[in-house]
């Protein structure tokens, strides 16, 4: 095996927490609310049905394919060379999808340090998470396990400063205007969601491999239920104006005021988002180091480490010219190759291998 390292369901758990709750910390409530608006905390829930389902279709491969990731499902799945190509298209995605993060990320602090370049930003947090790659799968967790406090610890912290000035109020009439506009919020966050199913590259490193499906689920009720948190805060504080402000996370932040001592605390939510895009840029930066040392069926991945990572800086810059273009890919188009590669291509990869598994047993049973 490419990888010996062993971690614990726990460990898993808190790393794909901020995974799929970072990006949904910092801009989930005015996506939501500009679909859902008063009823934006209903979203998340609708959400987490499809993490849900792709934990379960990660864990169904899994047993039965057990020792093996994705990558190397797909190729006893479809066979070697229909297999290759299908994976191939897997690690570009990964591949994307962390570039995507790193610009993102990028954009985000050029904002606070507007005169540093992107490229600074983007090669510090690559090289910083390239350390923790190369370190293996218990490096990584175990990073994301010191940071886990750090993550949720200030969010809880300023929920509570702002706590007295909150509206309840803001949130009624609940389902006003029916079930549709709770859905139609729910269509974005459902893509992040769907990242759940990078439990794929962690289920076979399991030391506890029988609370590896337990854990998935807990992590995705969890941040189901940090979602709803955070939209209902958001949404008390500001009410219809939520979905016109960009990430009201941050304006929540500015809003605090405690005895002119504790004042304009985003810089402590930047803080909270830039340990969560670590952890997220980590775990994808892993996924396709691990994935193509596994297509390539190399003998180590730690060779790779680094020309993946300039890979992921330079296709950080490529077709993503301006935060309008970011914004717009976030919103509609990364959701949607999200769900199709982390929950209804696997669908189909399960169904397949249960097909596959049924006309064996059957062809053997005419041959008995």
């Amino acid at each position: 095996m490419l990888e010996t390292g062993k971690i614990s369901a726990l460990q898993m758990g808190l790393t794909i927490y901020p995974v799929l709750m970072s990006t949904a910390m910092l801009a989930g409530p005015n996506v939501m609310a500009k679909e859902a608006m008063n009823d934006l905390w209903i979203s998340p829930i609708w959400a987490s049905l499809i993490g849900f389902a792709c934990v379960i279709i990660a864990h169904q491969l899994h047993e039965k394919y057990p020792q093996k990731t994705i990558i190397e499902q797909i190729e006893e799945i479809l066979g070697k060379l229909f297999g290759k190509v299908v994976g191939f298209f897997y690690l570009f995605f990964f591949l994307q999808l962390s570039a995507f993060i790193v610009r993102e990320y990028a954009d985000f602090i050029a904002i606070f340090l507007k005169d540093t370049p992107l490229s600074v930003i983007s090669g510090v947090l690559v090289l910083v998470s390239a350390m923790a790659v190369t370190g293996g799968v218990e490096v990584v967790v175990r990073s994301a396990q010191f940071f886990f406090p750090l993550f949720v610890i200030p969010l809880l912290i300023m929920i509570g400063l702002i706590f007295p000035d909150l509206e309840p109020q803001n949130i009624f009439p609940i389902l006003g205007n029916g079930l549709l506009p709770s859905l139609k919020g729910a269509m974005t966050p459902q893509g992040w969601f769907s990242e759940v199913f990078l439990i794929s590259f962690f289920l076979p490193f399991l030391a506890d491999e029988k609370k590896g499906k337990r854990s998935g689920m807990v992590t995705v009720g969890f941040v189901m239920i940090s979602m709803c948190i955070v939209n209902l805060v958001t949404y008390f504080l500001m009410g219809d104006a939520t979905g016109r402000i960009l990430f009201p996370v941050m304006d929540t932040a500015r809003y605090i005021s405690v005895a002119d001592f504790f004042e304009n605390l985003e810089s402590g939510v930047m803080a909270i988002w830039v340990i969560g895009a670590y952890v997220k840029v980590s775990v994808f930066y892993y996924v396709t180091v691990l994935g193509t040392a596994q297509w390539l069926k190399l003998t180590t991945y730690r060779p790779i480490v680094l020309p993946i990572g300039l890979l992921t800086v330079v296709f950080s810059f490529w077709g993503l010219p301006n935060f309008a273009v970011i914004g717009d890919l976030h919103l509609f188009t990364i959701p949607v190759v999200l769900f199709l590669f982390c929950c209804f291509f696997p669908a189909i990869l399960l169904v397949i291998s249960v097909w596959k598994k049924n006309n064996t047993a059957y062809k053997g049973v005419r041959s008995g």
